[in-house]
């Protein structure tokens, strides 16, 4: 416990950092989002990409690894947007949201960070094969249940096609899909980075994990724990512990992957509910509240069931 510790202290030290940074206006929004626009359009792509380009792939494709980590997803936000429907009686927007934060994660901000710092870069393959399909799976799905209680609702028209269509417009553009997609194909020819090249890119890519850090210690004052309590207290609940713990099943016991591989898809289910969902949660007025105390919430309880989790995979054989 005390190595998990030594690791989880300091990256929730430097989180922090960026919260007390901008709480008490020694730095204002507009640095948090210039600085979060360098980690996600050009560090944190160039750390993928450098690293990518550096991995060997596994010769057949990972269905173990992808159904594990997505199919336990699935599952827990399924269940979460049943309780919160037949359960908590909300809405069926609201439920649908309520499901998302339940298998969403903070897997760029946090995730990359704390794994690639744990396990090595060894832990980066099973992470990047996860994280390819994570946005567009994740974000469509939610999009597409969220328009289809609107039509349900009477509110809106059905733009099933436009969704998908801009999902996958946003996917081919989002920087980090494309440092991994990037890394992919050069790793794939065979033909070393130049020196000056990679001395250059290892630069970058070194600031992208502190950068990510401090971004999101500043944006959580974006987020309070003020509305709805007890649904927050359910997805931060499935989020930190039902959701690694059936990737672990999965992965550990169903497809009997590699150590490394358990370990990392585990942690990366165990990453608190993403930012993302609150952006969602207020973009179609669908549990905002909620969305905003379990980002905060589930953040907060993951200095614990984190701790937990890296003491686990790391406590000495």
């Amino acid at each position: 416990m005390e190595v998990a510790l030594g690791l989880v202290l300091p990256i929730f030290g430097v989180i922090g950092l960026g919260y007390a940074a901008v709480r008490s206006k020694l730095l204002g929004a507009s640095v948090i989002d210039g600085l979060d626009a360098y980690v996600f359009t050009l560090a944190m792509p160039v750390l993928l990409f450098r690293n990518l380009a550096h991995t060997e792939f596994p010769a057949t494709l990972p269905w173990g690894l992808w159904i594990s980590y997505y199919g336990a997803m699935l599952a827990v936000w399924a269940v979460g947007s049943l309780i919160a429907l037949y359960v908590l009686r909300r809405p069926a927007k609201d439920s649908v949201m309520l499901g998302f934060g339940c298998g969403q994660g903070n897997t760029i901000m946090l995730g990359l960070p704390i794994i690639l710092t744990g396990f090595g870069e060894a832990a980066g393959t099973p992470v990047f094969l996860i994280l390819a399909f994570h946005g567009i799976i994740l974000f469509t799905i939610a999009t597409f249940l969220l328009e289809l209680t609107r039509v349900r609702d009477g509110v809106a028209q059905p733009r099933f096609q436009a969704i998908l269509k801009e999902g996958l417009l946003n996917t081919a553009k989002n920087p980090v899909i494309i440092g991994i997609a990037g890394g992919v194909v050069y790793g794939q020819l065979g033909v070393p980075l130049p020196a000056v090249v990679d001395n250059a890119l290892e630069m970058v890519a070194r600031s992208a994990i502190p950068c990510a850090l401090f971004v999101l210690g500043g944006m959580l004052t974006r987020y309070a724990i003020r509305r709805s309590i007890g649904a927050a207290s359910m997805t931060s609940l499935f989020k930190l512990v039902a959701h690694p713990a059936l990737v672990f099943v999965l992965a550990q016991f169903v497809f009997g992957l590699e150590p490394l591989w358990v370990a990392a898809a585990t942690v990366l289910a165990g990453m608190p509910t993403g930012v993302y969902s609150s952006i969602l949660a207020n973009r179609y007025g669908a549990a905002p509240g909620a969305a905003s105390s379990a980002v905060m919430l589930s953040t907060a309880a993951s200095l614990v069931t984190l701790t937990v989790l890296l003491g686990f995979f790391l406590a000495p054989a």
